[in-house]
Formats: structure tokens, sequence, C-alpha cells
């Protein structure tokens, strides 16, 4: 149904002219005491008006002529006004049944009343009744609220009604024009002589949310109200994306570098699963610089070698969707990159009471150390197998050359010695040099 405030303006456009010819105050009385507060529309029902009077006593009966700023003529006038609402002596008045008038139009209303009193009121232009056809669009619905890849467009249709003002009959609107709105997608479409009406518009933008039909002002039809329908929600339903990233290796050394990474991109097709998108550019910052690749018919690029690393890496690649339906995506390969470990000194000597001291010290000449370093003693009676783990020792300290340790082990039998180190995977392992010694 049209607003109070559409059919206000229009009323107030079509009969500005007549405002300034009156030149009356809209409460006017012959000083008796009776005072038309308002006189307009009933915003509910279009076939009636409503006067708002207050007076020193019981208002007993109210007139009003409805004069026609075309003809100059008065064309209508209704007696016996029924009391709507309030009271007698301040209240709103309004008449039986539906106004019947020649023609749509703005009407001046011309105000007569009397109350218990003794008086009287008699006054033109006190307001304006807007006789129009209030339009709606109350059956108006969608083909659907959510949209996909496959379906990226929303249907809105329905039928444009009109209540005449006269007989309150419901009549079908044809030939009008109805806009349709859903953000930045507009189109206008004519309905039909049974009022119905369908229009389709694109969904093209993420802040699209919503859908909407409007009968607007239509200056060949000015005593037809506006109407418009509900605004219907529009959800975007993105599909799945992802890529698969496969760097030429996992594991480096430190300062080596990963020759190349394959990236695959694909989406979920709702038909066919997972399939590829080719010609989508896919872009990575892990490669010294920003570099884009496109990918081929089978959704594969090849990025090139990484910069020398220094210690663990992420290789990531992402994809920002050129498609409101698909979803933007990423992916990352985790590169270890394996620290550099080596036992930079090491003797062993029998000591007192036939044991064997063993002293050395480990340098760790990366990008990192470990927070424990176990070293083991081992020994091997001929020096080219069979080597035994005799002592562990993690009680390691800086000594100037590196990470120091020094332990005695029993040992009475001659023999090789050497000490290990197991770091893998974040470090490599490493062996000291091999030292002979005798029997005590």
């Amino acid at each position: 149904m049209a607003s109070r405030r559409a059919l206000a303006a229009v009323s107030a456009a079509a009969i500005a002219g007549a405002l300034v010819l009156t030149g009356a105050p809209a409460a006017l009385a012959d000083g008796a005491g009776i005072i038309v507060q308002s006189a307009h529309n009933d915003w509910t029902n279009n076939g009636k008006l409503v006067v708002e009077l207050s007076a020193p006593s019981a208002i007993s009966n109210v007139k009003v002529s409805l004069y026609s700023m075309d003809t100059q003529q008065t064309v209508a006038t209704l007696t016996n006004l029924e009391l709507t609402g309030g009271t007698t002596t301040s209240g709103s008045w309004s008449n039986r049944g539906r106004v019947q008038l020649p023609a749509l139009g703005s009407y001046r209303m011309d105000v007569s009343a009397t109350d218990e009193g003794g008086d009287t009121l008699n006054t033109t232009g006190v307001g304006y009744f807007a006789y129009s056809v209030s339009t709606n669009l109350d059956d108006a619905t969608v083909d659907r609220t959510t949209v996909d890849y496959e379906h990226r467009t929303v249907t809105i249709g329905g039928h444009l009604m009109g209540r005449l003002p006269g007989t309150g009959e419901v009549v079908p609107m044809g030939g009008l024009a109805v806009d349709v709105t859903s953000y930045a997608e507009y189109t206008r479409v004519t309905t039909a002589d049974d009022g119905s009406f369908s229009a389709t518009l694109p969904v093209t933008d993420q802040y699209q949310n919503t859908i909407f039909a409007k009968f607007n002002y239509d200056p060949k039809h000015v005593f037809y109200d506006q109407s418009e329908t509900k605004f219907f929600p529009i959800r975007i339903k993105k599909t799945a994306t992802k890529i698969v990233a496969n760097p030429s290796t996992r594991k480096v050394p430190y300062k080596g570098v990963v020759d190349s990474t394959s990236a695959t991109l694909l989406w979920n097709s709702p038909t066919a699963g997972w399939q590829p998108l080719a010609g989508r550019t896919i872009e990575s910052n892990s490669f010294g610089d920003h570099v884009r690749r496109t990918t081929d018919d089978q959704g594969n690029a090849v990025f090139p070698a990484t910069m020398p690393l220094y210690g663990n890496y992420r290789i990531g690649v992402g994809w920002s969707a050129d498609d409101l339906f698909l979803d933007s995506t990423s992916a990352e390969a985790a590169i270890t990159v394996v620290q550099p470990a080596a036992f930079n000194a090491f003797s062993a000597a029998r000591a007192d009471g036939g044991n064997v001291e063993v002293s050395g010290s480990m340098a760790f000449d990366g990008n990192m150390s470990p927070g424990t370093i176990p070293v083991d003693i081992q020994y091997s009676a001929t020096g080219k197998g069979g080597w035994t783990t005799v002592a562990t020792t993690t009680r390691l300290q800086w000594n100037g050359q590196g990470e120091g340790f020094t332990l005695t082990v029993p040992g009475a039998a001659a023999g090789f010695w050497r000490a290990s180190y197991t770091g893998a995977p974040q470090f490599e392992n490493a062996r000291s040099t091999v030292v002979y010694v005798s029997a005590s």
C-alpha cells in the first residue's frame, strides 16, 4: 500500500497553486471556538477522509464539501460525518461509506461544523483530499534467495493491483512501469493486462544482497499511489577452490634453494568434482619478488627457485578469485632447512685408574643451534664397525671454540673412540674424528 508520506507528496504537488490562492490558515474558525486541527485522507482507506476538530462543547454535526480546482465547482458534499476517534470535543471525524467523485484528483476540503453550545464553523481550504488509486505489489515472489555458480540470476514477479477509491474494488493495473532494483543492477518492465510482471537481474556484486520491485510516481497517472514489494534477501553461495603446492623438495641444506615449485589450481564443480581452473593468475611472495604465473589447461603453473634459505621456510601460493561465485584460496608448503652441525675438536686419552678421559666441542655454524645437544661417546675394538655407545652427555658449555664437553668413561682394553651427534631432522648428524687409545 502507498505510504502516508508518498500520498501527501502527490497531493501537495498537485495543488501547490491552490494553496497560494487561498491564503487562509488551516485552522480557521468564525471566532466561535470550533477549530480544525487537520483535514486529510484516511491513510488506511483511499475512499475516506479525516477531519480532526476541537470545540468548547460536543460537536453535533460535521460536513465536508470537496471543491475541484479544475472546474471551480463543488463536486461532492459529505454530511453527517461520524466520530471515529477521540471525543466529541476533540476527535476525528470521517465519512460513512466511500467518497464518490467524478474523477481522480486532488480536491480542496471545505469544512462546516456546529456544536451543542451553538458554535458554528464554516471554512474553506483547510486541507486537501487525494482521490487516488491505492496500488500494491503484495503478491510478489522471487525464484530464489540463494545464488551460486550455476544459478547467477534472480527473477522477481507478481502483480500490480489497485484499489479504486470509489468502490474499494481491487483491479489489475496493466500497462504501467514497474522498476526492479538489486544494488547496482536495475531494469524496468511493463505490467501485462492482468497486472502481472516479471524481471530477471544478474547478481554481479558481493554487496548485492537484496532485490525489490517498485511502482514509482508516474506523471501520466499522477493519482496512482506509489507502492513497492518487500526487500527479498539474496545470499551468494561460493564454490570451493584449492591450490595444491608441490615444491621440488621439502628439505634443503643450510643456504640451499628449492629449485622450483609447481602449483595446481582446482575448483569443486557441482557436477564433475574437482576440476582444473585454466588461464587464472596465481601469485606468490615466496621467491624474493612478487611472482605471478598463469595456469595452463590442467590448472598448473611453475614458480622459480627460491633465494638461499637460512631457516625453516613456508612457500605460499594464492589466488584471488576473479569470479564472484568462486572462493579465493591459498596453500603453503613447509620447507625444512637442515642446519649444519660438526665436531671441531675431539680427544681421548688413558686416565688414572684405567679409565678413558674424552673431551671435545661442537660447532653449529648455521642460523640456529639446538636447545639440547646429546653427544654419544662410542667405542669400537677395531675402529671399522661395531660401535657401541658407552656414555651420553648433554652438559655442553661454550668453551671459546664451540659447545664443549668433557667426561670420563670406563675403558680397560685398547680400542678406538669417537663422539656422535644425531640432529636429524633439523640438524645434520655429525661424527668426530676417531682416536685410538692403548691399553692401560
